[in-house]
């Protein structure tokens, strides 16, 4: 960690140039004046996180500011790495520069300290001066690069990002504590990687790191010596294999991918067995057990190799590896097969083979026996059992115990639902009908609730695990948006939901047998876990189902087994580490806080661990990517150089014209180039922000862990006693890849539990880190407002707000702030400051409406007064609404009147339908057409009563009667009431006019009311309609008919450009029923 502890210091020394604390503007009473030294025993005073973490690692040169930017990053500039060695000129300055004579070195001495922390203005002082000739000495290492830039040695925000703004290497992935501008990639990481490169298979670019190198040997040995040399492969692709060399292709693909390429294992077996290199084989078969330990069906193919080689002590190595753990059917039948193979009951004596084999049969039944594809087994141990000596319904001691033997398993057999479970109950009765009848039918008797209650099981079972795909091979989960993952994700529900029925307990067993209850779901709980390895909410369902059934032990198994299947799961390993702060019981006093500390750390270590590793990986993947992608571009360009160069029969005239032609696509092809490197880039590093939030998060939960175990602590605590939280946010800082989260936590931490000073330090120090996180800016404001320090938090506010508006392309990262500092000086400030800051506001966000802006004032996340609507009168706007009051469609009919000579009939005009508020208020009606409907979106279609049809026969002789004499009576001009009246019926054609009407939401055109429609329909006479099929294609009103022609419609249905006809030729019920705008 030696190169670390320089990393900081440089970034120490080059805050002599930069100091956000400067900005500030103290409040009244604080001050950061130096003070007095306290006392060394003072704990509290003397934690300073810079200082101990320089103070913790030996003195060392350390390159000044100005020698590191002399050396580039990768990704800096593409095309030159010479001009990437100067400072960016669109680097952001610091938060308040200082004088540049501040960059000085002295000698290092005791540095006056305020609130536990070095005081800003002494910082400088323990900085080591370097000669600048390291950085020119560097830079010359790598002038003649021109295609590759190369990781720099450098840790300075300038040559952090390339300048596309798709940064790949963000800054502190170089070191300890650099700048970022992007808090997309602000983190800390390790040692920096300098790396050769062969950007058009020209010479190699040496490797700056190699003290082989005389220009530099003497200046930089020591750094040298700090930080061991890098392999050249960071950027430099493997080595191509020859196409015959298919074993070594696949071990590469092994060795980058080993968890997610399962057909290059598989492959690479296949290989081996083909050519006879059986050693080989059981080699790679023991390195993918090591990966992928559950997978049965594979110990199945491993096994059976064996066999055929007749390696039975190999079989019996592997059965002892894979039957525990594995619970597979198929696995356990290849296990009885070899157990009876080399037990011969043919030559059995004294039944001793009988013995074992019968054990093996207990042994498989009992392991996987309630597996619903078991049936089979338990018809071979049903056969086994019956192959043995006696003879059923014998009378001797030996035909009596195989009698008894059977129905035992018989009994068991029928339990279990399986596929096989209704023939073994017909062999059942059968075998219990023939040996008494009485008391076969009182076992029967007795038994037949449980094989009733196993079948429906199964029935069910078959209806429950329909889709799921029961393999062993397991496979990673797909991201989201990415092939495979709503197929992955359809399989994890149905597993889920297996486990659930399960969990219902269909057996009916939690009351008379919760044992066997709780091993059926843990059963189910391995067989899922089998295919879904690499899901660990599952890992975490089955351990929590064990805890809460009191099956520690098995819980305990299932989170270590998950962390050891996926050891980058913070989930896992924080339920582990939880359980075991939890339950854990060690020896009272330090030894006892120092071992919990211990054990508690432990799977979070792992989880670190592997992040860690999975950061370097994926980096490494990056470059690999982007080197095959300007190798590709380089063979390309030298191909089309040289086909150019073969057909060169040009004249001189053309020569002028085609090398301009060159150059423009030469420069096309650049581009293209670049942005398909800016892509890969962006993607790789949107994978690496993701694994430093998650370390980061990692670091913040072992922190918080380590409080409540070990206390404060802290970086330099005696021996025996612990760190506590103090220590790991230095461990945590050391190894990098940190992002803001970790120091506002460690910040909150110091305020809210220690009420210690250190808290506004942790927040000044990661200004400097992070100048340009919106997030951690607004941490550090809310903590400022929370010590009622308005000045320095508006001083914070301006400065970040600033910065960020500054590019267009950052300013809405800086709208959070903006909100709650607007929320701030509504609720405490002037109206002066919230009117400016208001219109800086609807500067920035024009889009952002000024109404809600203004509303914001006033309100708070529970309630807003500027949007309340006050009853002033409670008849105009709390009118109820009859929501279940259905409008009827049918008017009463007009009274019966005398008829006509011309048998005319007037239109009746439309009436307001009361509400139907009762079916007594209902008139009478024989109409087909049901009652209106509010919605036709139903689950069940519409239907609508037929037409009255003809009967046939006395019945419909006497309904004809009965009508007959209504409507004699109708014409008579009886005295009935109307509403007991009824009315005429309707002929067949409207009844089939009605029934092919579509529903209402099906027209999305002109829409008729359904009333006056109505109230048309019941006034027209068709009994005197006459059709004249000669009559004219536009058909006129005429006085002796009273029918008119309907306008003419385009062709969607809509009147035709110039509205509706005039008024005087369409009758009023016409013209209300056509209006196109009626809704």
């Amino acid at each position: 960690m030696a190169d670390d502890s320089a990393a900081e210091l440089a970034f120490l020394n080059s805050m002599k140039e930069s100091n956000p604390a400067d900005a500030y503007v103290p409040a009244s009473g604080h001050s950061e004046q130096p003070q007095q030294q306290p006392s060394p025993a003072d704990n509290d005073e003397d934690y300073d996180p810079d200082d101990n973490l320089a103070s913790s690692f030996p003195a060392q040169n350390i390159q000044s500011p100005s020698d590191q930017n002399s050396v580039s990053m990768q990704g800096s500039s593409p095309q030159s790495p010479l001009a990437a060695t100067e400072p960016s000129a669109a680097s952001e300055p610091p938060v308040k520069p200082v004088p540049a004579n501040a960059s000085g070195a002295a000698a290092p001495q005791n540095k006056p300290r305020m609130g536990g922390f070095v005081v800003e203005s002494e910082d400088e002082e323990d900085e080591i001066p370097v000669s600048k000739a390291d950085g020119s000495t560097l830079l010359s290492a790598t002038a003649g690069v021109t295609d590759v830039p190369q990781r720099a040695l450098s840790h300075s925000p300038n040559a952090s990002l390339p300048p596309s703004n798709v940064p790949y290497h963000s800054v502190q992935d170089q070191g300890l504590s650099s700048v970022s501008p992007s808090t997309g990639v602000t983190v800390n990481n390790t040692v920096p990687t300098v790396a050769s490169a062969v950007p058009d298979n020209s010479t190699p670019v040496p490797d700056a790191t190699k003290p082989a190198m005389q220009d530099h040997s003497t200046t930089v040995s020591e750094r040298a010596s700090a930080v061991p040399p890098t392999p050249a492969t960071a950027t430099s692709l493997p080595k191509p294999r020859l196409p015959q060399d298919r074993v070594g292709m696949l071990e590469d693909r092994i060795a980058e991918d080993a968890r997610g390429d399962m057909d290059a294992w598989l492959s690479l077996i296949s290989e081996h067995r083909k050519r006879g290199k059986y050693t080989d084989a059981r080699a790679v078969y023991d390195r993918f057990f090591k990966v992928f330990p559950t997978t049965a069906e594979e110990w199945v193919n491993y096994a059976r190799m064996e066999q055929e080689l007749e390696a039975f002590q190999q079989m019996e190595q592997i059965f002892a590896r894979s039957v525990v753990s594995n619970p597979h059917v198929e696995l356990f039948r290849t296990y009885l097969d070899y157990v009876r193979r080399h037990n011969n009951l043919t030559t059995d004596t004294n039944g001793n083979a009988r013995a074992i084999v019968t054990a093996a049969y207990e042994f498989v039944l009992k392991s996987v026996g309630i597996d619903i594809n078991s049936g089979s087994l338990w018809h071979d141990y049903l056969e086994f059992i019956k192959s043995g000596p006696g003879n059923v319904g014998g009378t001797s001691w030996q035909d009596m115990q195989k009698m008894d033997t059977l129905r035992k398993a018989y009994q068991r057999a029928i339990a279990v639902p399986t596929g096989a479970t209704t023939d073994i109950w017909r062999e059942y009765d059968k075998f219990e009908m023939t040996l008494n009848r009485a008391t076969g039918r009182k076992y029967l008797q007795e038994k037949s609730p449980y094989y009733m209650t196993a079948r429906t099981a199964n029935n069910v079972l078959e209806n429950v695990t329909r889709g799921i795909i029961r393999t062993t091979y397991p496979k990673l989960p797909p991201q989201p948006g990415f092939d495979g993952y709503e197929e992955y994700m359809k399989q994890v529900e149905l597993w889920k939901n297996w486990i659930e029925w399960e969990k219902s307990d269909p057996l009916v067993l939690k009351e008379e047998d919760p044992a066997l209850m709780k091993s059926r779901v843990l059963y189910i709980y391995k067989q899922a876990l089998m295919a879904l390895r690499y899901w660990p909410e599952l890992w975490y369902d089955a351990a929590e189902y064990c805890f809460k059934n009191d099956l520690v032990t098995e819980g305990n198994e299932f989170l270590d087994k998950g962390l050891e299947a996926n050891p980058e799961s913070c989930l896992l390993a924080f339920r582990r580490a939880d359980r075991i702060e939890l339950t854990g019981e060690f020896e009272d006093g330090d030894a006892g806080v120092v071992r919990k500390g211990e054990a508690v750390r432990e799977p979070i270590n792992k989880v670190l661990d592997a992040l860690y590793a999975l950061v370097k990986k994926t980096n490494q993947r990056a470059e690999h990517s982007i080197a095959r992608v300007k190798e590709a571009h380089a063979q390309q360009a030298a191909e089309e150089e040289k086909e150019e160069s073969g057909s060169d029969d040009g004249y001189a005239g053309m020569e002028e014209e085609a090398e301009a032609e060159k150059v423009r696509r030469a420069k096309e092809k650049e581009e293209a180039l670049q942005k398909q490197i800016d892509a890969i880039k962006a993607g790789y590093n949107a994978q690496t922000l993701t694994l430093k939030r998650t370390i980061s998060y990692a670091w913040i939960a072992l922190m918080r862990i380590m409080r409540r175990i070990q206390g404060k602590g802290g970086p330099s605590a005696p021996a025996g006693t612990g760190s506590g939280f103090r220590g790991i946010f230095t461990e945590a800082r050391q190894k990098g890849y940190l992002l803001s989260d970790a120091y506002v936590a460690s910040a909150l931490i110091e305020h809210h539990c220690y009420q210690d000073p250190a808290a506004r330090k942790i927040f000044e120090r990661g200004m400097k880190l992070f100048p340009d996180d919106e997030n951690f800016a607004l941490e550090y404001i809310k903590h400022l407002v929370a010590q009622n320090d308005a000045t320095n938090a508006r001083s914070v506010f301006e400065t970040v707000v600033n910065r960020l508006t500054q590019k267009p392309e950052s300013v809405a990262r800086a709208k959070p702030l903006f909100s709650f500092f607007h929320e701030y000086e509504s609720r405490y400030g002037e109206l002066a400051q919230i009117t400016k800051l208001e219109q800086r506001m609807s500067d920035l966000f024009p889009d952002d409406p000024q109404l809600v802006q203004f509303a914001h004032r006033f309100s708070s996340p529970s309630f807003d007064p500027t949007t309340v609507r006050p009853v002033i009168s409670t008849m105009a706007q709390m009118r109820p609404k009859m929501m279940h009051v259905m409008p009827t469609v049918e008017e009463a009919p007009p009274p019966s009147q005398p008829q006509q000579q011309n048998f005319e009939r007037t239109p009746t005009p439309p009436m307001a339908h009361p509400p139907r508020i009762a079916p007594v208020l209902l008139n009478v009606t024989d109409s087909p057409k049901r009652p209106f409907e509010e919605s036709d979106s139903e689950a069940q279609p519409r239907k609508i009563m037929r037409g009255e049809s003809p009967l046939k026969g006395a019945a419909g002789r006497r309904l004809d009667a009965a009508r007959r004499n209504n409507m004699s009576r109708a014409d008579h001009g009886s005295n009935l009431s109307v509403s007991s009246a009824p009315p005429q019926p309707l002929p067949r054609e409207v009844n089939f006019l009605l029934s092919i009407i579509p529903p209402a939401h099906t027209y999305y055109e002109t829409r008729f009311s359904a009333e006056r429609m109505v109230a048309l329909l019941q006034g027209i006479n068709l009994s005197n309609a006459r059709l004249d099929q000669s009559a004219a294609a536009t058909p006129t009103p005429t006085a002796q008919t009273g029918t008119w022609a309907p306008p003419p419609m385009g062709r969607s249905g809509m009147p035709p450009q110039g509205g509706m006809p005039p008024q005087g030729g369409v009758p009023p019920q016409y013209a209300a029923l056509m209006n196109p705008y009626y809704r």
